[in-house]
């Protein structure tokens, strides 16, 4: 269970990264993805990474209790602006 979490969050960082670089690419117009041309695409990207390690780091037992809290915080962040409509 701890291995395939671990994975699962290496793989959104991966995702998550891709994001924020095809978003700032179609940003600055160096190139035009559709779905790239507003930040909601990342930040859905950055709340299911969010959550994942927030999961992540609960499994662990010898990790502070600070991290899955500032993670937390983080995922409901970007939840409030994607709700908000601030993309």
């Amino acid at each position: 269970m701890g291995r395939t979490i671990s994975i699962l969050g290496w793989v959104s960082v991966f995702f998550t990264t891709v994001a924020i670089i095809l978003t700032m690419l179609t940003t600055y117009q160096f190139v035009y993805i559709k779905y790239f041309n507003s930040y909601y695409t990342l930040q859905w990207c950055l709340f299911f990474t969010m959550v994942i390690w927030t999961v992540k780091f609960i499994d662990l037992k010898n990790i502070k209790k600070m991290y899955p809290i500032v993670c937390s915080i983080l995922a409901a962040g970007s939840m409030f602006f994607i709700f908000m409509k601030v993309y």
